[in-house]
């Protein structure tokens, strides 16, 4: 992903970094979070417009993994 390409995605969702997700990989010890880089993008359901950030990582052919946490709520990790 590029510059151009997060800047675009900032008006959909708020990016966070999995590195910086520390409290959130504790608590959510049902998902294997070693399979990701640190320096992995995480988007999460309540800090962004989820459908449009999954639209434009469509679109743009993006790959990303889309898992639910222990709450049941949505994010987005990109690789």
């Amino acid at each position: 992903m590029n510059t151009t390409q997060l800047n675009t995605i900032e008006k959909h969702s708020e990016i966070n970094y999995l590195i910086d997700s520390e409290n959130f990989i504790s608590q959510n010890n049902h998902i294997d979070f070693s399979k990701f880089n640190n320096n992995s993008i995480i988007f999460f359901e309540y800090t962004s417009d989820f459908y449009q950030l999954k639209n434009y990582l469509n679109n743009n052919n993006i790959k990303y993994t889309l898992l639910i946490d222990n709450t049941d709520l949505q994010f987005i990790i990109i690789k």
